[in-house]
């Protein structure tokens, strides 16, 4: 997301699976942690999870893939928006 200057962006277990290099077994941690994520946030973690949708495939007896919509949360957006514009410094006394 901070790649492309965004506040939220919907994923898949699979993409960050992908990207990080992860096994089948850490992915159900993240799963699982991204459900979590639903209820609220936890801890100093920056994203809360705002949406979830379940997509079925071809195949009926295929897993179900969900995508979960990952938002930065309040306060971090905030800090994220002071970090990109700072503010002009006066001249000093």
């Amino acid at each position: 997301m901070q790649e492309q200057g965004a506040d939220e962006r919907w994923v898949t277990v699979q993409e960050l699976r992908n990207r990080f290099g992860l096994t089948r077994y850490q992915c159900n941690t993240v799963s699982g942690f991204l459900r979590r994520l639903e209820s609220g946030p936890f801890g100093q973690f920056p994203f809360v999870v705002a949406s979830i949708t379940r997509e079925y495939g071809e195949n009926p007896s295929g897993p179900k893939k969900c995508r979960y919509l990952l938002k930065l949360r309040e306060y971090h957006a905030q800090q994220q928006k002071q970090t990109r514009q700072p503010e002009p410094v006066h001249g000093t006394q």
